[in-house]
């Protein structure tokens, strides 16, 4: 399983380490945001689930560099620009927002995005790892990092539901 020096996609393995390499340009950038999430963020326990999921998001890049060696690759990105789009999107929030409960609830909806978009792209990568009988080490790693941003999104969906952001939604109603 290797792309050719052209780049051209005509297998479902070249099409499996296609989507490899863009989740872990995802998740690469995703640590970055994260982090600039947990340093913008006034919500403590924003604060904390965006630190705590950068750390796990460290930890998925590990793994997915793992993945690359059990199947015999190098570890390479290719960009995916709709990972690139949330990181414009929180710093519009960090300008645009001028009240701290505003720009939290925009962080916040940037870091449920990431979760889905991260959770989708899993998704997809574990639905060709079964159709083209991907080693089971690999897969368990995807699963692994998978069922952890299933966890990050629900906490940060339990985050919007309560404290500072409830208290918000309270007063624009």
């Amino acid at each position: 399983m290797t792309l050719d020096a052209s780049g051209d996609l005509d297998s479902p393995d070249d099409l499996f380490e296609y989507k490899l390499r863009g989740i872990y340009y995802g998740e690469r950038q995703l640590a970055d945001l994260l982090d600039e999430l947990q340093t913008s963020a006034t919500d403590s326990d924003l604060v904390d689930d965006f630190a705590s999921h950068r750390d796990e998001t460290r930890e998925h890049v590990a793994r997915l560099e793992r993945a690359f060696d059990v199947l015999g690759l190098e570890p390479h990105e290719r960009t995916v620009p709709t990972f690139d789009a949330l990181a414009e999107e929180k710093r519009a929030a960090d300008t645009d927002a001028i009240n701290n409960a505003v720009q939290n609830s925009l962080y916040n909806h940037v870091g449920r995005k990431a979760e889905r978009l991260e959770i989708t792209e899993y998704e997809g990568l574990l639905e060709l790892a079964d159709a083209i009988d991907v080693d089971g080490e690999a897969v368990r790693l995807l699963e692994q990092n998978r069922d952890e941003d299933e966890e990050a999104l629900d906490d940060l969906e339990s985050v919007s539901e309560g404290g500072e952001f409830q208290s918000f939604t309270d007063r624009l109603f």
